[in-house]
């Protein structure tokens, strides 16, 4: 039988068990529809705001010669109840491709044996059960040559939820944190790397902390002295007993805040001076843009919670002061899977919603009370206190 597009891409998407997560026994459905869908790495929950998060990415590679539209998405849960469903004017926003960025309008169109990353972040509702795995409904359509369109909905894959995430004590101290750059942000959330042959998400779910002083200034002073940013040379903390797997202490700093096109960064110093801890079970956590000379620990040694590692710094690929903190499942910055964590507790002071306060254009204002919380993955642009 001659198939009405030349390329086959056999997808066996297997229906989702109502009794469970499991795998099925039974030989799956067929669909010949010419798409490859993947999920890199299964999703965790993470905790933020008293709602669980999945956050992980759908990675949809068009084996056609002409362009293919994702038209609609849903996700379901391990019984086959719909959790979310996207429309086309939410995907746009959700998918990014590999190579030249879309025109816009195209954000959904797939080119002929392009590739596209759909990055999912569902928020459960506050208390609601974490699903055991996720199944996912997608809808696209292809146009022919002819002008014929062909539109078809590929029930699959199904992954299961992971664990949920390991909890930590903080990295920093004091107050006046500010979590930049984390779940929401496409500076770290979106940053594909392709290390030994492999694409990887190291920095899934990164946070830049950067500190504000008591008028709420990320800046005072020269923006070109490392010295006018209030957080500069703050102790960086062991966040669980753990043994540190490599350092590097050698690295020239950048003066305060300083253009890309002036950095140099590799794959081995992007991150400057960086401190990297084996916390067990397969997660490692990274300490990055350290200041040279500050870091205080040595290979193969064993530290506690709470010990101080390093000074706050801006060496590597960075733009101004901060330090860059992630989980991840290799102990390397790039080359490795990132993991979600919660902190064990801190003071939510409130949220900079103000993109200036982080150009050092404006002071932050706190509004409402602070709050205490436990067990949590800080929300973006939150400005916490660290006991």
């Amino acid at each position: 039988m001659k198939l009405p597009y030349p390329i086959l891409a056999m997808l066996a998407f297997a229906p989702l068990p109502t009794g469970g997560f499991v795998a099925m026994a039974e030989a799956p459905a067929l669909s010949g529809f010419p798409v490859d869908v993947a999920i890199p790495k299964a999703p965790a929950p993470v905790v933020t705001d008293d709602r669980a998060r999945l956050l992980y990415e759908l990675r949809v590679t068009n084996f056609h010669t002409a362009p293919i539209d994702l038209a609609a998405l849903d996700l379901l849960d391990d019984a086959g109840t719909v959790l979310a469903h996207y429309a086309p004017a939410d995907l746009a926003a959700m998918i990014g491709t590999i190579g030249p960025e879309p025109t816009p309008g195209t954000e959904r169109t797939l080119p002929g044996g392009r590739t596209g990353v759909v990055f999912i972040d569902l928020a459960l509702p506050a208390g609601a059960k974490v699903p055991a795995g996720l199944g996912h409904r997608l809808t696209f359509s292809l146009t022919l040559p002819d002008g014929k369109t062909i539109e078809r909905s590929l029930t699959g894959p199904a992954t299961p939820v992971d664990a949920p995430a390991v909890v930590i004590a903080p990295p920093l101290a004091g107050d006046g944190w500010l979590a930049a750059n984390g779940l929401a942000a496409p500076d770290h959330r979106r940053s594909w790397n392709a290390i030994n042959g492999r694409a990887h998400l190291a920095q899934r779910f990164a946070i830049d902390w950067v500190r504000l002083d008591n008028k709420g200034r990320f800046l005072a002073g020269d923006p070109g002295r490392n010295e006018s940013y209030p957080g500069y040379g703050a102790p960086v903390l062991a966040v669980a007993d753990a043994r540190v797997v490599s350092i590097i202490n050698d690295l020239p700093e950048n003066a305060g805040a300083n253009p890309q096109e002036g950095r140099r960064p590799t794959v081995e110093t992007i991150s400057g001076n960086t401190v990297i801890l084996d916390l067990g079970n397969g997660a490692f956590a990274l300490y990055g843009h350290l200041q040279p000379g500050s870091v205080l620990v040595h290979p193969g040694e064993a530290v506690h919670t709470g010990q101080a590692l390093a000074r706050l710094g801006n060496s590597g690929n960075s733009d101004a002061p901060h330090l860059h903190f992630q989980l991840m499942d290799a102990p390397s910055a790039l080359g490795a899977e990132g993991l979600p964590y919660a902190i064990t507790r801190f003071t939510v002071a409130g949220v900079a919603h103000d993109s200036a306060v982080l150009e050092g254009k404006a002071a932050w204002k706190a509004s409402g009370l602070p709050h205490a919380v436990a067990a949590e993955f800080p929300d973006d642009n939150a400005v916490v206190s660290f006991p």
